[in-house]
């Protein structure tokens, strides 16, 4: 379990003191198409992702042949997902569609910027009601141009077996588009699966080494690998609750990390908001994050408080990573894929550097039939407590998509170590992955 921000500066600014301007979709596929080698050699060089398979095809390929606007909902745990997504569509479909992106991944350099748009990309604020970007793409999805692929968890979920909670604007969105056309308005459930395609318990014994020696420790070489990541994890929780509530707490690993996640919120909510919220924790963090960053444009003169609320705003990021954390996933199946990602947050949680693969991966993307918008009536405002039906119909549905995956596993073609936990290593074998001398 990985415990984000201990140390290191943040990756990507995420939160501005300028207004948030709407970057609209580029509508030429000119660029995608020139970039399409690009990408694939970025996934196989930069994230070692060098196999790709896809079943469920003929659902996708029947939305298609009925010229459907296509919202196009993979899970989302791992940041190359879009190119992950966009090169398997390319390949089996010769499809090139556009991305919801966060508004955030715009800013980071002109080029990229520029290049991202150029891709398919455009942005949503995520921190508000971006009218724009609904509009955007409920009229992209009524023309029925290309598909939109839309993450519906709106952020990193960090499990690859699990599909977090989603966000209802996806809902407004096709039900929007499907009242601005008489075409069917279809969403097409996903599900993506990473494997890894060799053996990796000696890199994965050898990163765990290196983490424990970069706290500081000895080589916690005698114990299970499950067992060496819950003390890991248990080390990293203890210094953030000293921060936050001035001790260690005591019991099992998963309920601290939610007490911890949700004494964090209500905190926030009390100071900012005027009282605490019931709900799913990422439901109040998004709220929550809404009210700040209208705050931070509001306050944008005002030095010490802007930086007042960018503190405020990264004890939000950290709660929104926290809880997506689990030794139960884990220990539930401690599989080579569930290893590697845990040990992987855990790094980012130290250096908030991105993800370092682990060894060579392949991925599997399955669709799941369409579903139709219009059958699922919008929730009337005594509804709201139970949930848009739409919105839980989706998840199920992916989950299935994920749990069909990993029963299934890999295309038996790849060969894939389909192996448990790695072994401790015995008392003569070398450390950090070192030929012996």
């Amino acid at each position: 379990m990985g415990l984000p921000r201990v140390t290191g500066a943040a990756l990507v600014e995420r939160y501005f003191l300028e207004p948030y301007r709407f970057i609209a979709p580029f509508r030429s596929t000119f660029w995608v198409r020139l970039s399409r080698g690009m990408i694939l050699r970025n996934l196989r060089k930069k994230q070692s992702i060098v196999r790709f398979a896809c079943t469920g095809r003929e659902h996708f390929r029947a939305s298609l042949d009925a010229k459907a606007g296509i919202l196009v909902t993979p899970n989302h745990s791992r940041w190359p997902d879009p190119m992950v997504v966009g090169t398997i569509l390319s390949q089996q479909f010769d499809e090139y569609p556009y991305y919801v992106a966060s508004y955030h991944l715009f800013r980071k350099s002109k080029f990229t910027r520029w290049m991202l748009n150029r891709l398919g990309g455009y942005s949503i604020y995520r921190e508000g009601a971006d009218r724009e970007a609904i509009r955007a793409t409920s009229q992209l999805l009524a023309d029925g141009e290309r598909p939109v692929v839309l993450f519906p968890e709106g952020t990193w979920f960090r499990q690859n077996d699990r599909v977090g909670p989603l966000q209802e604007g996806l809902s407004l969105i096709t039900r929007q588009a499907a009242r601005l056309s008489d075409r069917p308005v279809v969403i097409h459930p996903v599900a993506v699966k990473y494997w890894l395609l060799e053996d990796i318990a000696e890199p994965i014994l050898a990163r765990l080494t290196s983490i424990e020696r970069q706290i500081g420790w000895n080589p916690q070489s005698s114990l299970d690998v499950v067992e060496r990541i819950a003390k890991l994890g248990g080390a990293l929780l203890a210094l953030k609750e000293l921060e936050f509530l001035g001790q260690a707490q005591p019991g099992d690993l998963d309920a601290r990390i939610n007490a911890l996640t949700l004494s964090q919120v209500e905190r926030l909510e009390r100071h900012h908001m005027g009282r605490a919220f019931d709900g799913w924790a990422l439901e109040r963090i998004r709220r929550l994050r809404q009210h700040l960053t209208r705050l931070l444009l509001e306050k944008a003169s005002d030095a010490d408080t802007t930086r007042a609320i960018k503190r405020d705003l990264g004890d939000l990021l950290f709660c929104e990573n926290l809880s997506a954390q689990s030794l139960a996933y884990v220990r539930e199946r401690p599989s080579q894929e569930r290893l590697s990602e845990t040990i992987q947050r855990i790094e980012e949680s130290l250096t908030d550097a991105a993800e370092k693969p682990v060894g060579r991966m392949g991925v599997t993307m399955r669709f799941g039939p369409a579903i139709d918008v219009r059958t699922f009536r919008p929730p009337e405002s005594a509804d709201r407590k139970g949930g848009d039906a739409l919105v839980a119909h989706l998840r199920q549905t992916m989950q299935a998509l994920l749990d069909q995956q990993l029963a299934d596993g890999p295309p038996p073609e790849w060969g894939c170590p389909l192996i448990g936990s790695p072994r401790p290593p015995r008392s003569n074998d070398p450390v950090d992955g070192q030929p012996e001398g």
